[in-house]
Formats: structure tokens, C-alpha cells, sequence
């Protein structure tokens, strides 16, 4: 009887070799990748890393937070270089400092007589207005601050300083003890750079040009 059972009854179910699961997992895998490719081919503008996010809902949503909070900053920069060029003019101040946006930065430009006498360093009281007007908007920002220290090619004969270099470098640090001390800007978030006179923005044969050279520029990098 058990002869015949096993002669007469359906043949049994072999499982399948391993390498039929490994291959079909390749496949799978195949399908998927070629599919990705056939998307990216129809939908040029996508990037790899949206796409990916694309799965994660998260990630997506984090992405979204955060080119959201970018394009806020920019116009909120953009709205306080605008408002201090109004403050300046309203004030009668607009001859002291210029102030220019640009996708990079916020620059403000002040010439070196509003600040400080010839061949000086000690900021004079006359230019505590404008730099209390400035310190306000640079409050109201987390950004890095540059200042820079500019002066004319006329070399230096007497006085405290040997060079432009030196008197450049003792101006910008002088802004930057100022800001910090009297209007409360943070001095980590603040840098002194000297150029002397080896970046004009005039020539320096003209009276006129080598006034334009004599400046400090007070440089907020808006990336």
C-alpha cells in the first residue's frame, strides 16, 4: 500500500535553488534603477538628492524649513540696508555714508574725515551719531562683520604711524572697539582688516580721488 502511494500520488514540491532568490533580488534592484533613470531622462530638473528626499517625508519637510528661513534672512537684510539708507538721509547723514546691497553683501562705506582726523586713529565725537545709527542695524543681524581700514597713496611723513598699512589697520580696530564698547556689538562677530592703500576705488592723482580712498567699510556677507 505504501508502494502505491508513493507511486501513484502527485510528484513533491522542491524548493527553489538560492541563487533563483539572489537573482531575482538583481532584478528587482535592476528595474528600479533603470526606472529612476527613466524619470530623471523625463524630469531633467530634478536632483538626485530631491528625488531621494522625496521618500523621506522629513527630510523633505526639513528642506522646505529651511529654503523658507533663507529667503526670509535675505529680505530681512535687504529691508535693514534699505531702512538704514533712509535713517541716514533723514538725519541729514547721507553725505557721510554710503550704503550699498548686493546679493553678497551689505556694504557701508564711510569716509575716513566723517571718523577720524588727519594721519589719526582716535574716532572723534562728531561721528558717534553715525556709528550708533549703523551699530543699530548691525544688531538687529547674526551676520559676521567685516571692517575694513582704507587709506590714500600719499606716504606717511610724521605722526603716530610709519605706513598706510599701520594707520589703516589702527582705524578698523578702533571701529570695532567703539561698536563693541559703546553700542553693544558682539566683538566675536566682528573682524579688522587693513588694506592701507592697495585697494583704490579712485585714483589716487586727483585731491578728489585720494578722498574717495581714505574710507572705512564695514562689509556684512550675506552668505
Amino acid at each position: 500500500m505504501k508502494f502505491f502511494i508513493n507511486r501513484y500520488s502527485s510528484h513533491k514540491v522542491e524548493d527553489n535553488p538560492l541563487y533563483l532568490v539572489v537573482l531575482a533580488d538583481i532584478m528587482t534592484n535592476l528595474m528600479l534603477f533603470f526606472l529612476i533613470l527613466y524619470v530623471f531622462t523625463i524630469r531633467p530638473e530634478l536632483k538626485a538628492a530631491d528625488f531621494m528626499n522625496g521618500f523621506d517625508e522629513n527630510a523633505s519637510k526639513e528642506q522646505r524649513e529651511k529654503k523658507a528661513e533663507e529667503i526670509i534672512k535675505k529680505f530681512t537684510e535687504q529691508d535693514l540696508a534699505k531702512k538704514l539708507a533712509e535713517d541716514l538721509l533723514k538725519a541729514g547723514m547721507k553725505d557721510m555714508a554710503e550704503v550699498q546691497i548686493t546679493a553678497k553683501q551689505i556694504k557701508i562705506n564711510i569716509a575716513a574725515p566723517v571718523l577720524f582726523k588727519s594721519g589719526k586713529a582716535e574716532v572723534g565725537s562728531s561721528a558717534a551719531r553715525l556709528l550708533r545709527e549703523v551699530a543699530g542695524a548691525l544688531n538687529t543681524l547674526p551676520n559676521d562683520i567685516i571692517i575694513e581700514g582704507h587709506t590714500d597713496a600719499i606716504p606717511i611723513r610724521s605722526g603716530d604711524y610709519a605706513t598706510n598699512w599701520q594707520l589703516s589697520a589702527a582705524r578698523a580696530n578702533a571701529v570695532v572697539d567703539l561698536l563693541a564698547k559703546d553700542y553693544g556689538v558682539p566683538q566675536e562677530r566682528m573682524i579688522a582688516a587693513a588694506y592701507g592703500e592697495h585697494r583704490p576705488v579712485a585714483s589716487n592723482d586727483t585731491a578728489e580721488g585720494r578722498a574717495l580712498n581714505r574710507r572705512i567699510e564695514i562689509i556684512v556677507p550675506r552668505e
